[in-house]
């Protein structure tokens, strides 16, 4: 197995996904502000990289609590992964050939992902909505409503991964146009 604990790796998780949480909001402020010069040339350079990145942390985070701290993945946790996943895939080969169309791509896998990650913000925080015919009923299969982490009092597994579609959809926002 491993030698951390599975609190530390949430906690390790939680905290990456409040820093990027951080530096979207001050980039958007910045954007409101007129402000964002600097940042945007910055993320024209190396969006794809950052687009890379969030990418292998989506996979590194989903796959070691699934697979490395047998922390079950519900329905909504497998349809997020499919619109986290390929964007390592085309980010890299984007990098690769200096292919800006990529972004093309990862907005609609962003949009949809986030849109699904929300959904699932709302059963987890919502009762309610938590009867949804997407969530299991059956006790032996995971449900889209459990929430198995929690870090800061807010940072669920659906918000991480709200998060990095958000941070997906503003560094699109900046990309150098093809």
């Amino acid at each position: 197995m491993t030698n951390m604990n599975v609190y530390l790796y949430q906690r390790i998780l939680g905290t990456g996904v409040l820093l990027l949480q951080i530096a979207i909001v001050v980039v958007l402020l910045l954007a409101i502000m007129k402000k964002d010069s600097a940042i945007k040339a910055h993320l024209q350079e190396y969006g794809m990289r950052y687009g890379l990145a969030i990418g292998i942390f989506a996979l590194l985070g989903s796959l070691g609590l699934s697979e490395v701290y047998l922390l079950e993945p519900c329905r909504l946790c497998w349809f997020q992964r499919i619109f986290h996943y390929p964007q390592i895939i085309l980010f890299a080969v984007a990098i690769k050939a200096k292919d800006l169309k990529v972004w093309s791509y990862s907005i609609w896998l962003a949009g949809i992902g986030l849109v699904i990650s929300l959904y699932q913000i709302l059963i987890q925080f919502s009762p309610t909505i938590a009867q949804s015919s997407l969530c299991s009923t059956n006790p032996s299969v995971a449900s889209c409503s459990d929430i198995l982490s929690m870090e800061y009092g807010f940072i669920t597994i659906p918000v991480m991964s709200a998060t990095l579609y958000l941070a997906m959809i503003v560094l699109y926002k900046y990309r150098k146009k093809a």
